[in-house]
Parts: C-alpha cells; structure tokens; sequence
C-alpha cells in the first residue's frame, strides 16, 4: 500500500480525531448529551480523515 504525504493541515486533522477519540472513551454513557457531543464530534474528525485519504471520494 503506497503511503501519502501528509500535510500540517492534514497532521492537525489527525490530532484532533485522537482527541475526539480520547474525549469519547471518557464520556459519560449515562449522559445522553455528553454522549451526543461526543458522536458529534467523532462524525466530524471521520469525515475529515476520509478527506485526507481520499478528497476526491463519493459524497453521500
């Protein structure tokens, strides 16, 4: 599998789907909000990331 070059915008993106990762484990499942917040925030950061891997792919 051919690696991609990764840009600073790219590298950002990454560090924030781990922080969206980490704050999800953390969440209270109990809370419906928090978890809300945090499905949110964990659809954003995957979107993100199949645009660093594939920009040009099918949007739904």
């Amino acid at each position: 599998m051919a690696r991609i070059e990764l840009t600073g915008s790219d590298r950002i993106g990454i560090r924030h789907a781990r922080e969206a990762l980490a704050t999800s484990q953390q969440a209270d499942m109990s809370d419906d909000r928090a978890m809300a917040r945090a499905m949110g925030g964990m659809e954003v950061v995957l979107e993100q990331l199949l645009s660093i891997l594939d920009p040009e792919g099918d949007e739904l």
